[in-house]
């Protein structure tokens, strides 16, 4: 359990390999939790498990990287800055699929939602929507900016995990000042 616990804290350092084993287990789970933005799962509970799950995932995501950078005599400033956009970028993905995967007007009570490969991996569904329309008008050019405005943050906070991953530890660093 503290082993689990030490996850969550920003206090300590962690070392490249472990550090990199955890991290992608923060993206897996970050990638997997597009699920809960299905719209079977949508139209019963709403986006709120999805908010949980990635504030969870952001503020692991934090912790780690402070405690690499820390290990690595770096300042983590950077991290929560990159930890704070990619935040933004999940509001702004939720606030994009409320009128895409909202509940229909027209649908009763009683349907039961479809369920395709497409609707459960988000970005599919967002790029099918753009997609399956016959020429672009200023809606689908505004989705086609709002994903672009997600998927920046995701690019940064990747290269910066690498980059803080791939960062000696500071022993390592005192050692070859000397």
């Amino acid at each position: 359990m503290a082993a689990l616990a030490s996850w969550f804290s920003t206090s300590g350092r962690i070392a490249p390999r472990p550090f990199a084993l955890v991290v992608a287990g923060v993206y897996l789970g970050s990638f997997l939790s597009q699920v809960l933005l299905s719209p079977a799962v949508t139209m019963r509970l709403g986006v709120a498990p999805f908010a949980v799950l990635q504030a969870l995932l952001i503020w692991t995501w934090l912790a780690l990287h402070a405690r690499r950078l820390r290990d690595a005599g770096r300042p983590s400033g950077p991290a929560l800055a990159i930890a704070l956009l990619y935040a933004l970028a999940m509001v702004l993905l939720m606030l994009i699929l409320d009128p895409i995967i909202g509940p229909d007007v027209s649908a009763v009570g009683t349907d039961v939602p479809r369920l395709t490969f497409a609707d459960v991996w988000v970005f599919l569904l967002l790029f099918s929507a753009v997609a399956s329309e016959g020429s672009f008008g200023f809606f689908d050019v505004l989705v086609l900016m709002g994903l672009l405005l997600i998927l920046t943050p995701v690019v940064i906070a990747l290269g910066f995990s690498v980059w803080a991953g791939t960062r000696p530890p500071q022993a390592q660093v005192s050692a070859a000042v000397l």
